[in-house]
């Protein structure tokens, strides 16, 4: 039972799937005052509309009581477990059957919007801020996601991106694809040495000029398109690496409920599938 009025960005089916890996009230002391349902709406609603902490909604819970529950969540694996059991969900309501043989790597830089750790140039994009290099499956589902400074090359940050793979549904992928940005002989031995899979760069056409949607490449790009629907990633606004990454899967939650219990009227957030 929700103790708000503020009207909830999840239907009750789409909370349905969120709560059972949500973790269990403490034995013991006061019992819990705030709903669990009302700490995911305020988190959601940073999420989606670029909120500030502070200025949540007064039909909300406060500042200090969100922020305690995203804090823990995403330390003691909360977040990653809500975001893991929805993504087998999907994959086997859309594509049953079929498990994945490839992936694709790539990164994001954009700008910051004032101190934390983890900040840095990229010169090539004209960013002062940080780079989110994220491994997605055939779906444009995450698998992995690295936050680091924009200065940091995209092959020097993929042995720690890739690393994060282990643990993830990567058994039967047989090769990982990106861009040109990724041909470094180094990761090629990393790969080598520590992966089950390749490592393929797609590159551009040697006459194409400007902008070109690059074969099995969309996919990746497509997930960054969706990220960049929540106005709270559009700038990295937090003090931390972790705090991004925490929110990059909560969008990736957002949208994963939306597909398996699509609203009765179609949400901002909405999955189109172009292909």
């Amino acid at each position: 039972m929700r103790m708000h009025d503020y009207p909830s960005d999840l239907t009750d089916a789409q909370w349905a799937l969120i709560e059972p890996h949500l973790p269990p009230e403490p034995g013991g002391g006061r019992p819990r005052k705030t709903a669990m349902r009302d700490v995911v709406d305020a988190i959601l609603y940073t999420l989606r509309t670029g909120c500030q902490w502070r200025y949540l909604p007064g039909d909300l819970p406060p500042k200090s009581t969100t922020w305690r529950y995203f804090d823990a969540w995403r330390h003691d694996g909360t977040l990653d477990r809500i975001h893991d059991a929805l993504r087998r969900k999907v994959r086997a309501k859309e594509k049953p059957y079929h498990p994945r043989t490839s992936a694709s790597v790539d990164s994001q830089s954009v700008d910051t919007t004032g101190g934390g750790e983890a900040r840095g140039r990229d010169n090539a994009k004209n960013v002062d801020g940080r780079k989110r290099h994220i491994v997605v499956d055939s779906m444009g589902l995450l698998l992995a996601v690295l936050v680091t400074a924009a200065s940091v090359d995209d092959a020097a940050a993929a042995p720690a991106l890739f690393a994060r793979l282990e643990g993830q549904p990567m058994g039967k992928v047989v090769r990982m694809y990106g861009d040109s940005k990724y041909h470094n002989f180094a990761l090629y031995q990393w790969v080598e040495t520590n992966a089950a899979w390749d490592l393929e760069i797609v590159r551009r056409p040697k006459d194409a000029e400007g902008w070109v949607t690059l074969p099995i490449r969309w996919t990746v790009e497509r997930t960054f398109a969706w990220l960049g629907r929540c106005r709270r990633l559009i700038k990295d606004h937090e003090k931390s690496p972790l705090s991004s990454e925490s929110f990059i899967k909560l969008a990736m939650i957002q949208l994963m409920v939306h597909r398996l219990r699509p609203a009765d009227a179609e949400p901002e957030f909405h999955y189109r599938d172009v292909a």
